[in-house]
């Protein structure tokens, strides 16, 4: 154990306290209605919506998915109405996506105006010992992280079926077969 554990832990305690409180003051309601399409990062994960209520007014909402390993939550948009921005709302839906999954957050697509509070939120997290990490701002990323879970995806009918055709004509072409009738 290091001299400075113990420091490091009061700290990480205060800082999650601190992220704990702004929780607290929030209703949550979550839909984990929408589940993501083929071709849609991060498919077969799960893509859930967050609404935040105070006093039963929304003030903001989360859409994020969870990929099918279950180790990243990937944040598609977070919205705080005007009036409630610069209160802790959106680190307070952020702190409760961390509680529930404890995995690292990523974002998708961090927009130029949401780089200083993207910049609050890793501080703040770092912390309180919890972990956002870089965003994926290309479809080429976002490619690159999914080939992570390729292994999981079932094969759709359609895929199925080239398959199956391309195996048979690779068969019948190494047996020397003619292709068909007619054809030499």
């Amino acid at each position: 154990m290091s001299l400075f554990d113990p420091m490091r832990d009061f700290f990480q305690r205060r800082a999650s306290n601190r992220l704990t409180t702004s929780l607290s003051s929030l209703a949550i309601h979550i839909d984990h209605s929408n589940d993501t399409q083929r071709l849609q990062f991060p498919f077969p994960g799960a893509g859930s919506f967050i609404v935040a209520e105070r006093d039963g007014v929304r003030i903001g909402h989360v859409d994020y998915s969870l990929n099918v390993l279950k180790d990243r939550v990937y944040i598609n948009k977070i919205e705080i109405a005007p009036e409630h921005h610069r209160q802790g709302n959106g680190l307070a839906l952020l702190w409760h996506l961390w509680q529930t999954h404890q995995v690292p957050i990523i974002p998708l697509y961090e927009y130029e105006l949401s780089h200083g509070f993207w910049d609050k939120a890793r501080a703040r997290f770092k912390a309180a010992g919890a972990e956002i990490g870089p965003q994926l701002g290309s479809q080429t990323q976002m490619d690159e992280e999914s080939e992570r879970w390729q292994h999981l995806i079932p094969e759709s009918e359609v895929d199925r079926s080239i398959r199956k055709y391309w195996e048979w004509v690779a068969s019948e072409h190494a047996a020397g077969q003619p292709a068909g009738p007619g054809i030499k």
